[in-house]
């Protein structure tokens, strides 16, 4: 662990200190720069572990009447959206540190949570493999003078141990460098250069928005594989537009008496 000590740079502020108690090592923060992730192995365990899972089973079990897990086309499994919105354990996430405090390492001090979802594939389901892709893809051919390149972190918390049977991760690193490059539709087959990631239940990948990845499918031999999502981003871009938000958000109560890092951390200020 190290600590940043950053300054706004904004007279109107009183306070312009913003240091950040990184829980990482220099060394990782400069890898995870380089190459585009960073494996944090164990962030949750036992009990915390077992509370996550237990809600994320009790979201999928309210939400599996109003819809089926997709098994058209690609990214298969069923998505589970919004979930600070809709059970307590998930504003956990809010500020968990382990991640929070590489994010802001890696994007500066001022950061929001961009929202938190969930895939759950089953064993021997159809189209629960991913095609290569990356979450960025916002940079235009040419690149305009003041073009700003949208940086996010997302991260990808395993609550199930990962094998070959139930769907490895596929990363190539430095790929999030590649603005240059498209990346073709529809794109499966091995990469040059990728690494295979089988991570334990409760394990973190954390990559830039911007990296080439993808899944491998769940066999008929494997077992349920549920991953939380969730990512960061600077306080001034667009949070997730994916799913609508339930009536009655948990986020919205917590707003109420908010102090100033919880708003800042759910995108309603800190845009200065």
């Amino acid at each position: 662990m190290y600590t940043v000590d950053y300054r706004l740079r904004n007279h109107d502020l009183e306070d312009s200190a913003r240091p950040v108690s990184v829980q990482a090592t220099p060394e990782e923060i400069e890898r995870f720069a380089t190459e585009g992730y960073l494996v944090r192995e164990g962030l949750v365990r036992d009990a915390q572990l077992d509370r996550l899972r237990t809600a994320m089973d009790d979201v999928a079990a309210a939400e599996r009447g109003e819809q089926k897990p997709n098994a058209s086309g690609r990214f298969g499994g069923l998505f589970l959206r919004h979930l600070m919105d809709k059970h307590p354990a998930f504003l956990d996430l809010l500020r968990f540190a382990p991640t929070l405090s590489v994010a802001r390492a890696l994007l500066g001090p001022q950061v929001q949570l961009r929202g938190v979802s969930a895939r759950i594939t089953y064993p021997d389901q159809p189209n629960q493999e991913t095609h290569w892709h990356f979450h960025q893809r916002l940079v235009p051919d040419p690149v305009p003078a003041f073009f700003t390149r949208p940086q996010t972190i997302d991260v990808l918390l395993y609550l199930d141990d990962i094998d070959d049977a139930n769907g490895p991760l596929s990363v190539v690193p430095g790929s999030h460098h590649w603005i240059d490059r498209a990346l073709p539709a529809d794109e499966y087959g091995e990469q040059p250069g990728q690494v295979v990631l089988r991570p334990s239940a409760g394990t973190a990948v954390m990559c830039h928005g911007s990296l080439w990845h993808r899944a491998a499918p769940n066999s008929a031999e494997g077992t349920i594989r549920r991953l939380l999502l969730f990512g960061y981003g600077p306080t001034w871009m667009k949070r997730s537009i994916y799913g609508e938000r339930p009536a009655n958000p948990l986020t919205d109560a917590l707003l109420t008496d908010a102090d100033e890092e919880t708003r800042e951390l759910l995108g309603v200020t800190g845009w200065m």
